[in-house]
């Protein structure tokens, strides 16, 4: 199964092209005019189209956040930068503020043109060629104008507009505003578009300016120009322009890149400046402040005299620590002068050690005291082991005597410098208590007054920097928003119009043209024009197809000729033969059409005569009981018939004739014609008669009325074998064959089949193609051509 899935697809593909060369190739003179016709005038588009090049360069912008930071020497001198975002970029270089300035520098509201070629069909840019160009004094107050034509003196001094003359470098008062004429930068003497110069001077190439309002030109530069990023991640703008001059658009993305740099430069000057100026004027105020400040402080320490708040404050605490320390200090030696006194004066024993006196700062006490202390040591020891008036012993004893009242008078004597001393550190401690705790209460005031004058200093010294850092480094070193990546070039072909798109546009857009004015002819067309449309309409198979001619009132298979014609009754003949199961058993065929005129008689005439041809007996049952028209078709004289035996008039042998140029060919006429003529298909007699006439004949062939005006078929169609439904090529309406199905099935009417009648030729010439409508098959050429070359041989 998989294997048969590309042979249907093949198939159903050559199918669509067999489709569309069935519709289409009938037409190809039509469709050779058009392709000659757009050939034509795609050479005269090409010869008077203008070349357009297309100019690009590529500028880097600096975003941050693409990895693209100055450095921090640009940082520091570029204080007034702002980080760029490139989508914010893109729009500004395309703004009217750039581009204005561009269009002004560049002139573009003046272009400059040459004329040439039949009556001027040739327009080019004069950028090169042009001796000359137009500059407006004030370009926003100039009155636009489409075409001014110009000619150059040959010393190039001066510029003739129909009989006046306007000198050039000078400024002049023109119809169209204050303007003058300037030699030409960009001319280009003895170039290959000097030529056009040379042209120019006899008259053969004629100059023109147009004056354009700066915002329209403006919208104009902005609709060529591409601005774009390189790349998602990357902050590269590539910038593109298309141009007839490639020179030009060069020029123009340069001044883009110029204008926006100078644009952004600009601004950030301004910005500076403003900056400077706002700090000056702060500085300003600031100082006046500064000073009223400081002069408070000096009036309020001059009324206070407190010079250092903090350092007093200090000294304050370290003095009354400092009295702490000795008062505390004088306090411990009282306590142990106190000691060795109350010690002295108590103890009567001459051997007990005196309390020591080591924190006590007086040599002569403290050497008393050692001396004391020697001699009770030596008089304990001795004591010990001498007798109590041993005269050593004695000595001893009135040396401590002698020493305790000395250690007792220079104890009294230190007493009292100490107490002495005791009394003057206390009334210096309360002194500096007493300042110490006077202190923050003017702290307080001096710090509210120095808070501000601080305040004030720090402003004042921030803005000096500021001044400074602006002054020497921002409005002199502002560095530009963009470096250029790649410097603008041109394309070296034009980009536009491009020869092989319009050679394929010439060739494709005239059958694309030609299939359309085809196809909607047919769309608007709701008839049936293609086997096609009958088999998406219906499920009844078309088994045969027949050509329009002029034989369509005559019994064309009578003739001994050979023609086409007859080989598609041959095919009809054939179809209907394998209609049946087995093939060759049917006995009556009914025939019928939607509406009248679609050669349902002539179909059953020559069908019923083309069987003939095969050893069959057949009889033609003319049952068209309205409108009959076979007898005059066979040629016969109209008589009694088929509506005479229904009536009882005559028998049925009477009504079967045999035609006189076919001996196995039986005619049954319809006979006199009777207003209730479908009244007596009715009264069963029709159905004896159609068994009589099986009995004497191989098949039946019988001719029915249409079925939209009269509904005969129904009665008869039940009592055949199978109905042919002719059809003619576009007569019936496409609604009548889409309820077909619906009506035959209504009826009980299964086997149908359609016979396509009446095909026009289609397309232009003798034998064009597409007699088919649906399958391709050329019969007329192709039987045409084998008959041809079949005389040839036998001559």
């Amino acid at each position: 199964m998989k294997k048969a899935q590309p042979i249907a697809a093949d198939a159903d593909s050559e199918k669509f092209f067999q489709q569309l060369a069935i519709k289409y190739l009938p037409y190809w003179p039509f469709f050779a005019a058009l392709i000659i016709l757009s050939l034509a005038s795609a050479y005269i588009y090409l010869k008077v189209a203008t070349p357009v090049y297309e100019s690009s360069a590529s500028i880097l912008i600096k975003d941050e956040k693409k990895g693209q930071d100055d450095s921090k020497m640009e940082e520091l001198l570029n204080l007034f930068d702002t980080h760029k975002v490139v989508e914010n970029e893109l729009e500004i270089l395309r703004s009217n503020e750039v581009l204005n300035e561009v269009v002004t520098q560049m002139r573009l509201y003046a272009p400059v043109y040459t004329e040439s070629g039949w009556h001027g069909m040739i327009s080019r840019s004069g950028y090169h060629t042009s001796p000359v160009i137009v500059e407006a004094s004030d370009p926003h107050a100039i009155t636009p104008v489409k075409k001014v034509y110009f000619q150059v003196s040959s010393d190039m001094s001066k510029v003739n507009i129909g009989e006046t003359s306007y000198p050039v470098a000078q400024w002049v008062t023109s119809p169209w505003g204050t303007i003058r004429f300037i030699k030409n930068p960009s001319y280009r003497i003895g170039s290959s578009t000097d030529k056009d110069s040379a042209e120019a001077m006899t008259g053969d190439v004629k100059y023109f300016f147009s004056l354009i309002g700066i915002t329209n030109e403006s919208d104009a530069l902005a609709a060529s120009l591409v601005t774009a990023q390189a790349s998602k991640q990357s902050s590269v703008i590539n910038i593109k322009i298309k141009d007839p001059v490639p020179d030009r658009g060069e020029a123009v993305i340069t001044s883009i890149v110029n204008a926006y740099n100078l644009n952004a430069i600009k601004k950030k000057s301004e910005v500076a400046a403003n900056t400077l100026n706002f700090i000056e004027d702060r500085l300003k105020s600031v100082k006046f402040q500064l000073d009223s400040v400081e002069s408070s402080i000096q009036k309020y320490r001059n009324r206070t005299g407190i010079v250092d708040i903090s350092e007093q404050s200090k000294l304050y605490l370290q003095s009354m620590a400092t009295n702490d320390q000795q008062k505390t200090k004088t306090k411990i030696q009282l306590n142990i002068l106190n000691e060795v006194q109350h010690d002295l004066e108590s103890k009567t024993d001459l051997g007990s050690i005196v309390p020591s006196t080591t924190e006590i700062n007086d040599p002569t006490l403290t050497g008393l005291v050692n001396k004391l202390n020697n001699a009770q040591t030596e008089y304990s020891r001795l004591r010990k082991t001498t007798a109590e008036n041993n005269p050593i012993l004695s000595s001893i004893q009135n040396e401590i005597t002698k020493t305790k009242a000395d250690v007792l008078e220079a104890v009294k004597s230190q007493k009292s410098n100490l107490e002495s001393s005791q009394a003057y550190i206390s009334q210096i401690s309360n002194r500096d208590s007493a300042m110490a705790n006077a202190i923050p209460q003017k702290e307080r005031e001096l710090v509210e007054v120095s808070r501000q004058r601080n305040t004030t200093a720090d402003i004042y010294a921030f803005l000096l920097q500021k001044r400074e850092e602006a002054a020497s480094y921002s409005v002199s070193s502002i560095l530009p928003d963009s470096y250029i990546v790649d410097k603008a070039t041109s394309t070296p072909a034009p980009v536009s119009p491009k020869k092989s798109l319009i050679a394929i546009l010439a060739l494709v857009l005239p059958l694309m043209l030609g299939a359309a004015l085809i196809s909607l002819k047919s769309a608007l067309n709701n008839k049936i024009l293609y086997r096609t449309d009958i088999e998406a309409l219906t499920n009844y198979p078309v088994i045969g197809e027949i050509i329009q001619g002029k034989f369509e009132n005559s019994l064309v298979t009578a003739s001994k000729e050979r023609s086409f014609i007859v080989e598609q009754f041959r095919l009809l003949r054939s179809a209907v033969k394998n209609l049946s199961n087995p093939p060759g058993r049917l006995k009556r065929i009914v025939i019928t059409s939607s509406v009248e005129g679609e050669g349902k008689s002539f179909v059953a005439a020559n069908l019923a005569n083309s069987i003939t041809k095969s050893n069959k007996k057949v009889a033609l049952l003319e049952l068209d009981l309205h409108q009959p028209s076979i007898c005059e078709m066979l040629g016969l004289k109209r008589g009694k018939g088929i509506t005479d035996y229904l009536m009882g008039k005559v028998t049925a042998e009477e009504i079967m004739l045999q035609t006189p140029f076919n001996p196995d060919l039986f005619f049954v006429q319809a006979g006199n014609l009777e207003e209730d003529a479908s009244e007596l298909l009715l009264n069963g007699k029709i159905e004896v008669l159609l068994d009589y006439l099986s009995g004497k004949v191989d098949m039946l062939i019988i001719d029915m009325p249409p079925i939209n005006p009269i509904t005969d078929l129904y009665a008869i169609a039940p009592l055949c074998d199978y109905t042919l439904y002719v059809i003619r090529h576009d007569k019936v309406r496409k609604n009548n064959i889409k309820v077909l199905n619906e009506n035959m099935d209504s009826h009980k009417i299964k086997n149908v089949a359609i016979v396509f009648n009446g095909i026009k030729k289609r397309g232009i010439g003798q034998y064009s193609y597409g007699y088919g409508y649906g399958y391709g098959n050329d019969y007329k050429s192709s039987y045409d051509t084998y008959g041809k070359s079949k005389k040839k041989k036998i001559v």
